[in-house]
């Protein structure tokens, strides 16, 4: 169960990631603030440093595949008529 919540937090901190550096407008900062909250969340609910580790290296990782199928996306948005 310890694993499930490590990838829904990871997962949830890596979208809002993603829609931070994505966004241009003022708005962008809920997003982080909300990254920061959920990583506050985490950090309470599991003392473990092996469990914080692996949050932070799936949150990077998948905020590195989500701003690439943002990115892919948007491209491909762009080209079709």
């Amino acid at each position: 169960m310890r694993i499930l919540w490590l990838f829904i937090y990871s997962i949830i901190c890596g979208v809002l990631l993603t829609f931070y550096t994505n966004i241009q407008d003022m708005t962008k900062f809920i997003f982080s603030l909300g990254a920061l909250y959920a990583g506050i969340r985490f950090f309470r609910r599991f003392e473990q440093i092996g469990f914080r580790v692996w949050f932070i290296v799936l949150s990077v990782i998948l905020y590195f595949i989500f701003s690439l199928g943002f990115a892919l996306y948007t491209h491909m948005r762009s080209i079709t008529p």
